[in-house]
């Protein structure tokens, strides 16, 4: 995982890598620490990163992608939004989820 600060620096990562993944929370959310856990072990499972925001700080990316609600997971492909989850459910759906997300941009 790794934070970022600020709303234009993950704009250009999101136009400039070729699958990039964001994960949006609330400091107060309890659903939102259980669901960066649950990120966490599929992130150690299948090998990948993710970049993790605190949602209160990026209204224009809100406003942007629509995200209605927290935790909010963004899967970009080539600068495109390809997938949100709002419902994290468990590891196993998360890791289904990156199995479809991670082969298809293979």
């Amino acid at each position: 995982m790794m934070k970022e600060s600020r709303t234009i620096d993950i704009t250009s990562r999101i136009q400039s890598e070729e699958t990039f993944i964001l994960y949006g929370y609330a400091p107060i959310c309890a659903n939102c620490q259980i669901a960066e856990r649950m990120l966490d072990i599929v992130s150690d499972m299948k090998g990948f990163s993710y970049t993790s925001i605190d949602l209160n700080y990026h209204k224009d990316l809100i406003e942007e992608y629509e995200v209605r609600s927290a935790p909010a997971l963004l899967l970009f492909r080539d600068g495109r939004l390809v997938r949100e989850v709002y419902a994290f459910q468990s590891v196993l759906h998360l890791s289904e989820v990156f199995d479809d997300f991670l082969v298809d941009g293979q």
